[in-house]
């Protein structure tokens, strides 16, 4: 029971992850962003919806690579993004909302692989 729980959050965390990050994204190049961080924000949610789809079906590797992804964008690429991207920007209400949504779903990301 407790893995089915796990489970459930860690495919909703990864869910939430990449429609956070698409939806940004698209903001982001109303406002003038790059179409090419669109483009990249597509990849990596096919990727996270296909490795949420594999931790649903039970397939042992994919937590693997869910707590891989929670750790290198919680600890490496999140930071330098904040530092590198989101400083620099006059930052506004959405981008603050987004930057701790997203952050929030890493944490949890990361505590519901290690919980499985």
């Amino acid at each position: 029971m407790k893995s089915e729980i796990a489970r459930f959050v860690l495919v909703a965390a990864l869910g939430v992850n990449a429609a956070l990050g698409l939806t940004y994204r698209v903001y982001r190049l109303t406002k003038g962003g790059p179409a090419a961080d669109v483009a990249g924000q597509v990849i990596l949610g096919l990727v996270l919806t296909v490795v949420a789809v594999a931790v649903a079906l039970g397939h042992g590797w994919a937590r693997w690579v869910a707590l891989g992804y929670g750790l290198l964008f919680g600890l490496a690429v999140m930071p330098v993004w904040t530092l590198a991207v989101l400083i620099p920007l006059p930052p506004r209400g959405p981008d603050y909302t987004f930057m701790a949504l997203y952050w929030l779903a890493l944490a949890i990301v990361i505590a519901a692989s290690a919980a499985l």
